[in-house]
């Protein structure tokens, strides 16, 4: 499990197959403070700056999202070609 500020990632594999779809689930803090800006990107291993990412999708809030409370989330990549480390910015 890791741990990036107010983002617990869960079941994070090491390694995807080529192709495959990549389910991330993971919790938001209630200290979070949710920004239409927010997203989580795929990097290749050892990438030296968050503008190298291979591809991201946007953190949408999540319906059942209420403030103050601590919010599980999933977002999910399609067909990845190499290994990968997930960051969310």
């Amino acid at each position: 499990m890791e741990k990036t500020g107010l983002v617990e990632f869960r079941n994070v594999g090491c390694s995807y197959f080529p192709q495959s779809r990549v389910d991330l689930h993971y919790t938001l803090s209630s200290q979070h403070s949710w920004a239409s800006s927010d997203w989580i990107g795929l990097f290749k291993v050892g990438w030296p700056s968050v503008k190298d990412y291979h591809t991201f999708v946007w953190a949408l809030v999540p319906p059942n999202c209420q403030e103050g409370t601590d919010v599980n989330c999933c977002v999910n990549f399609q067909g990845t070609h190499a290994l990968y480390l997930v960051v969310v910015v």
